[in-house]
């Protein structure tokens, strides 16, 4: 025996919805063509939609009400968005901060030429030229960062030999 409503008992002679075709419909038990047969049915039958919508009416109040609570589950889902949202703003945000400060630091070592600087002036010493200044500007910059790190392990290096210290110390005088 099929767990499925039979699809050739769905509609009458007159090409409606069976009573049995409506209840299998509204118990879910007509198979996936069953049910966008007599969805199709029903998006266009006034007449079927008129009865299926009384027998849904009519259902008791318990078989109206949702199966399960869905405000927690969207609570969560809208945490969820809005958290993605203000993290791609930050991290937008973030990327231009620091490009901006990239850029700044490289005009600044490579500098901006003056008007005076572009006006053909009597042959003076060789510049430099812009792939010097720009490696220059990378090592710079590079050196910065280590220089930074360096700092930076520095203190965490101290910061844990001073919480060993005290950790030994504060042992030693417990114990006496």
């Amino acid at each position: 025996m099929s767990l499925y409503f039979d699809n050739n008992k769905l509609f009458d002679a007159e090409g409606h919805l069976t009573d049995d075709g409506l209840y299998a419909l509204k118990d879910g038990t007509l198979d996936d063509l069953g049910a966008l047969e007599a969805a199709e049915h029903l998006s266009f039958c006034d007449y079927c939609l008129l009865r299926y919508t009384a027998m849904i009416e009519a259902a008791p109040e318990c078989m109206k009400q949702p199966m399960r609570d869905l405000i927690p589950q969207v609570q969560a889902l809208m945490r969820l968005r809005s958290f993605r949202i203000m993290t791609n703003r930050y991290v937008s945000a973030a990327a231009a901060v620091v490009l901006g400060f990239v850029l700044w630091g490289a005009i600044g070592r490579l500098g901006v030429p003056d008007v005076a600087a572009l006006v053909p002036q009597q042959p003076a010493a060789p510049r430099e030229r812009f792939g010097t200044k720009f490696t220059t500007a990378v090592n710079g910059f590079y050196k910065s960062l280590d220089d930074t790190f360096k700092n930076f392990t520095l203190t965490a290096e101290n910061g844990l030999e001073q919480i060993r210290a005290q950790s030994i110390g504060g042992g030693a005088a417990k114990g006496e």
